[in-house]
């Protein structure tokens, strides 16, 4: 499979960290390099940073036809060797000072801070092949040291970037610029869909609190920024309205829910300077992105996800499992679309498995929509807790404390509420305590609140629950 646009030879494809260029055809000319020490059919881990080297690393194992499982670079060692142990891959490609986590295996190639390390023995048992469709790996939000991975096949990673291409209109005038992690879906969304009309993408390991950034951003003229929820709190706080954006001519959100006030906060600081705002929705599952709301609509919408992306079908079921037709009522999100993933994978075994989702995503989500067809996340399926026979909505709970201008995570277990509120003390818990109780019709004792002066987070800038709940 090649994401390589092939219109525009000449037209630069990355812009790297100190300003050098390559264009398409030297880009495609180190991916064709590189595959060569990929095997086609073979399972292959890369940890991977915004760099050139994990760049022509992953584009070569996807040319080649190796399956390749996107890491985050630093990726802890206990993580890495359970991942290892589940899954038995042929090659690991990561930095080159972590050799030592790799017994067993042989150095191939060293480049650019990296190593390529192959195994040195046959498996034995040798594992049974990889199915024909599979072409990529990725975890599930929030499991990249667990083993539940997401299998993406080629027509995914391609319909996807199409259509996100098609609904954010991108041409190879276009300019993105990497503000979130390879191995995360919606960063890597990017990287897609960008490369595959030919535009470019600046190619940068540097963050949105790095003082280098910003001229960055102006001096390439990038034209598209992208940023999780976590993203856009950070950049009101920097005041979004007066910082200068450049050529910057659309904004999006996804990756979580973004307050509707502080949408609108963005929207108007993005009105002011003449760029489109876009949220979006979408799961790993799913490639990425599922729903769309367009600039235009977010002014009068601030707390929709809009309409299913062009290919893409969106619908309710209800407990019952049959379709919900009336406006305003709640059910369970349904998609689909050819960016439907293959299914799950817990095992090695698991990658030999065909189409289980069929393309249709039973997202976990509760939705409604109105009567204009646009839809309304209301909270998460699963994520409730019975407190004493009442049920609590955990995405709920969270709202009612962002509401109140508290960043807080919900979490527990039946007839226990735990609550952990960012704040330098715990000076006003117990008030807030006593008034949840109330709001939620619930006995205080069985709530519990506690202060952090941050609430743990991934690479994605989601809360990490289950950090957080092994601090607290």
């Amino acid at each position: 499979m090649n994401l390589l646009c092939p219109r525009f030879p000449q037209r630069p494809a990355l812009v790297l960290d100190g300003g050098a260029v390559l264009s398409y055809s030297e880009l495609q000319q180190a991916v064709q390099s590189f595959k060569l020490h990929w095997q086609a059919r073979e399972l292959v881990f890369l940890l991977l940073d915004n760099d050139l080297s994990s760049m022509v690393s992953y584009l070569s194992a996807l040319a080649a036809g190796a399956v390749p499982l996107l890491l985050a670079a630093g990726l802890p060692e206990h993580a890495l060797r359970s991942l290892l142990d589940r899954y038995q891959p042929e090659c690991v490609w990561l930095a080159a000072s972590r050799q030592a986590e790799l017994p067993g295996f042989d150095a191939v190639l060293s480049q650019g801070g990296y190593g390529l390390w192959r195994r040195r023995q046959p498996m034995s048992p040798p594992p049974g092949p990889l199915h024909p469709d599979l072409a990529l790996l990725l975890a599930t939000s929030g499991s990249t040291g667990t083993p539940k991975l997401v299998r993406l096949s080629a027509q995914n990673l391609l319909s996807n970037a199409d259509s996100i291409a098609q609904y954010l209109q991108l041409d190879e005038h276009d300019r993105a610029i990497t503000t979130l992690p390879f191995n995360y879906s919606y960063g890597l969304s990017v990287i897609h869909s960008h490369l595959r009309v030919g535009a470019c993408v600046v190619l940068t390991r540097l963050g949105l609190f790095d003082g280098a950034f910003w001229p960055l951003l102006r001096q390439q003229q990038v034209t598209r920024f992208q940023g999780v929820p976590f993203t856009y709190e950070m950049l009101l706080k920097l005041r979004l309205d007066r910082l200068d954006m450049g050529s910057v001519r659309s904004m999006t959100v996804a990756g979580g829910r973004l307050a509707p006030e502080r949408v609108l906060q963005v929207h108007q600081s993005c009105q002011a300077k003449g760029i489109d705002f876009y949220v979006m929705y979408g799961q790993t599952e799913a490639t990425a992105r599922m729903a769309y709301l367009p600039p235009a609509q977010v002014g009068l919408k601030p707390d929709s996800i809009g309409r299913a992306i062009p290919g893409g079908q969106l619908g309710l079921i209800d407990e019952q499992g049959e379709a919900v037709s009336e406006a305003g009522k709640t059910g369970e999100l349904i998609y689909q679309g050819p960016n439907v993933s293959l299914g799950y994978a817990e095992s090695r075994a698991d990658l030999q498995l065909g189409d289980t989702h069929q393309g249709v995503l039973r997202t976990g989500d509760l939705a409604r929509f109105d009567a204009e067809g646009c839809f309304y996340i209301e909270g998460r399926l699963h994520r409730f807790l019975k407190i004493h026979g009442v049920r609590v909505s955990l995405a709920a709970v969270e709202q009612l404390l962002e509401q109140r201008g508290l960043a807080a995570a919900a979490w527990g277990v039946d007839d226990r509420l735990c609550i952990s509120v960012q704040a330098p003390d715990a000076a006003g818990l117990p008030v807030l305590r006593d008034e949840l109780a109330g709001l939620l019709n619930v006995n205080r004792s069985t709530l519990s609140l506690h202060a952090l002066p941050a609430l743990p987070r991934l690479d994605s800038g989601k809360i990490d629950y289950p950090r957080l709940s092994a601090a607290v």
